[in-house]
């Protein structure tokens, strides 16, 4: 049974034009999977429909095998937690400790209790040192550090990462990135990053395509990425590795591994030992 299992689902905001189109896929457990796709091409509506803050027209969504309906959206929403774009949005308390407390609030952990879980969650994202300090005055990066940190308190089975990264500069996004992927790995958490940041999907597990509301390439990132002029033409930008190749193919130069930086780079070193 797959943690989420998404079949032939359809969304219009207007009731004459859908931004989701009999879309199907499934996410398995433990995985580490993106959804990317141009701005417009609703990988973002996908991620509210999936935990019930819009409502679909068509199909189905089963989170653990449990149909999401309005008797089963609560229940649901507490399997799942998701990070928005904007961690400004998702601020509540005047510290950072009273904004991780504030969802195990929401769960009526005890107040004598949530101190250890506090302090366990800001470690593990890095921002002990800032558990007394406004959020506000935090960088970009550290900021959904913070609402990560309030997310995995409370537990939850499954990870939406909804544009987490989009408003961060490349630092910021760079340690987001960083962040997810020791997460995934030391907890085996099942994540769902909807991103458009092509250098984030080389490091995940699999990979979902949208354009213009339907998914059109399903698979690994090392397959599904590879092709520069299709994703061009899917308003998607190329891997740095998979442009690099390519520019060195222009020259004769012919590497096997252009979706891993790491592995050209020590193609490219054993071909110069060669000569």
């Amino acid at each position: 049974m797959n943690p989420i299992d998404v079949k032939d689902l359809s969304f219009s905001y207007d009731q004459h034009l859908d931004v989701v189109k009999d879309v199907s896929f499934s996410v398995e457990r433990g995985s580490y999977t993106t959804l990317i796709g141009h701005n417009g091409s609703g990988k973002s509506t996908i991620a509210k429909l999936i935990i019930g803050l819009l409502e679909k027209e068509q199909g189905s969504i089963l989170i653990d095998g449990q149909e999401l309906n309005n008797d089963t959206v609560e229940t649901i929403r507490r399997k799942i937690g998701i990070v928005f774009q904007n961690p400004d949005n998702q601020f509540i308390g005047a510290t950072v400790r009273d904004d991780i407390a504030f969802g195990l609030e929401n769960h009526q952990v005890p107040s004598n209790e949530m101190d250890p879980i506090i302090e366990k969650y800001a470690s593990e994202v890095g921002m002990t040192e800032y558990l007394d300090h406004e959020p506000t005055r935090l960088s970009g990066g550290q900021k959904q550090r913070v609402a990560i940190a309030g997310i995995l308190a409370m537990k939850p089975e499954i990870l939406i990462l909804d544009e987490a990264t989009s408003m961060l500069d490349p630092e910021g996004k760079e340690e987001i990135n960083a962040l997810v992927k020791q997460l995934h790995k030391e907890n085996n958490m099942t994540i769902l990053s909807i991103t458009h940041d092509v250098e984030e999907v080389m490091q995940s597990d699999h990979v979902i395509v949208m354009y213009e509301g339907r998914i059109i390439r399903d698979g690994l990132p090392s397959q599904v990425m590879l092709n520069e002029q299709e994703l061009v033409r899917l308003k998607l930008d190329a891997p740095y590795s998979v442009k690099l190749a390519n520019e060195l193919s222009k020259l004769g130069i012919k590497v096997k591994n252009s979706w891993n930086m790491e592995g050209m780079v020590d193609e490219l070193c054993q071909l110069l030992l060669k000569k």
